[in-house]
């Protein structure tokens, strides 16, 4: 037999078998995942979280403030030095109205910043410097520019609904 014949044999054997009908296809079930490949939780993108982190960590627009004082080989992840460094101008109207723009710039960059902790630092450091007033003079004066501060943030807190 030749290789010719042996084929038309096989094709003539799978002709003379009776046709099997046709199954009617199996609705799909969905298909689970192995429970070893599940997630516990969907990880935040790289370029949303990530980036957004390592930028609220250097905090650019607290940094910028005129009364925050960094240190001399300022490096993107430290901290400043001091959240409260105000000079008094030796008049005390202006003083006022000078921490009063403090407060709303320091507002202004804690929105910015994302960091909703910048008014407690600054109110932090406004209290040692207090006291640190008190150490030099022995008098227990406060800064009209503390002062002004602390309005205007009262007052934004108390206009907030």
């Amino acid at each position: 037999m030749t290789a010719k014949s042996r084929s038309k044999a096989k094709n003539s054997d799978r002709s003379e078998r009776p046709e099997q009908p046709q199954r009617s296809p199996r609705p799909l079930k969905p298909q689970r995942s192995p429970g070893f490949l599940r997630l516990a939780y969907s990880a935040p993108t790289p370029d949303q979280a990530l980036g957004e982190e390592i930028r609220r960590f250097t905090l650019p627009a607290t940094k910028a403030l005129p009364f925050v004082k960094v240190g001399p080989n300022d490096q993107p992840l430290v901290r400043p030095e001091s959240f409260w460094n105000v000079e008094s101008t030796g008049k005390r109207e202006n003083d006022v109205r000078l921490g009063r723009r403090y407060a709303q710039l320091a507002i202004a960059a804690m929105k910015a910043d994302r960091d909703s902790d910048l008014i407690a630092l600054v109110i932090q450091d406004i209290i040692k410097d207090a006291v640190a007033r008190v150490s030099k003079s022995g008098r227990g004066r406060s800064s009209p520019a503390a002062l002004g501060f602390l309005a205007e943030i009262s007052e934004v807190i108390a206009a907030t609904k």
